[in-house]
C-alpha cells in the first residue's frame, strides 16, 4: 500500500469536493492515467452525493476510506443511515423528490455510472444502520517509468492518515 487516508466527514457537500481534489492530486504525484482519475473523482463524487442524498445519516457524519496502490485504488464509503435494497431503488430516469432542494428532480442515473466505472463493486448491509460500498479503479500508467515509480512507493512502508472534520 501506497497511502490510506480515513476520513470521517460531516454530511455537507464541500468536503466531497475536497476528497475528490485529494485524491486527484495523489494519482497525479503517482502518474497515473488520466481516465483513471477522472473515473475514481467521479466514483467519490457520485458515492460521497449519494450519502449527502439519500443516507438520512443517524450520526450526520460518513465515512471514506481511501487506499492506494501500484495497480489499484480502493475506495469505501460507510454511513449510517436507513440503507436500501436495490428492488425499492426506482429506474433511472424517473421523477423523484429533489432532496437538495424543494419539488422534484430527474434522477437515477448514479448507479448505472458507478456500475460502468468501477472495476469491482461491493454494497454491503451496515449494522444496525447504513451502507458500506467498496469500489475498485485499476490504475494504468502512461510510461513503465511512472509505474516503476508507483511500485517502488507501494514498496515502501505505507502512510496511514485518519482525518476528522467538524
Amino acid at each position: 500500500m501506497i497511502l490510506k487516508l480515513a476520513l470521517n466527514l460531516p454530511e455537507d457537500g464541500t468536503y466531497v469536493r475536497i476528497v475528490r481534489r485529494l485524491c486527484r492530486t495523489l494519482l497525479d504525484e503517482l502518474g497515473a492515467d488520466k481516465s483513471d482519475r477522472e473515473d475514481l473523482e467521479i466514483l467519490i463524487g457520485e458515492l460521497c452525493t449519494n450519502v449527502l442524498r439519500h443516507a438520512g445519516d443517524h450520526d450526520k457524519r460518513y465515512q471514506v476510506v481511501l487506499e492506494f496502490y501500484a495497480d489499484h485504488a480502493d475506495l469505501t464509503v460507510i454511513d449510517t443511515g436507513e440503507g436500501f435494497a436495490f428492488k425499492d431503488v426506482p429506474e433511472a430516469g424517473t421523477l423523484r423528490p429533489d432532496t437538495f432542494g424543494n419539488g422534484e428532480r430527474i434522477g437515477g442515473y448514479g448507479m448505472g455510472l458507478v456500475r460502468a466505472l468501477a472495476d469491482k463493486l461491493e454494497f454491503r448491509r451496515t449494522d444496525p444502520h447504513g451502507t458500506t460500498v467498496h469500489a475498485r479503479v485499476n490504475l494504468h500508467y502512461p510510461t513503465l517509468e511512472d509505474a516503476q515509480k508507483a511500485a517502488l512507493l507501494d514498496n515502501d512502508c505505507a502512510a496511514d492518515v485518519t482525518i476528522t472534520t467538524g
